[in-house]
């Protein structure tokens, strides 16, 4: 099985994420703030975030179309992306239960 390389929507990207995230950094991700999470993991999960799933992203003209409101005429980059996905990742971690 070959690994997805085209995402174009961000419950997609969220899911390809999870499969991958470490059970513990979920829960320490559960005990600190959205701004908290995004501000630690900028140059950690974000840079790998902005590189794989917006700079090689061989889908990343029809990402950009289904951010629609999320993207909300901002100039978008790969820094604004990350920081985008990061906060919909905290979301799904502390909100959607098993």
């Amino acid at each position: 099985m070959t690994e997805k390389t085209g995402f174009s929507t961000v419950p997609e990207i969220i899911d390809n994420i999870l499969k991958t995230l470490p059970l513990a950094l979920r829960e320490k991700i559960k005990e600190t703030t959205c701004e908290g999470f995004c501000l630690k993991q900028h140059f950690d999960l974000g840079m790998m975030i902005r590189n794989k799933y917006f700079y090689q992203n061989p889908s990343r003209d029809k990402l950009i179309q289904n951010l629609g409101a999320e993207k909300d005429f901002m100039l978008l980059d790969g820094d604004e992306f990350s920081g985008i996905i990061l906060e919909k990742l905290y979301e799904r971690i502390t909100t959607v239960k098993k």
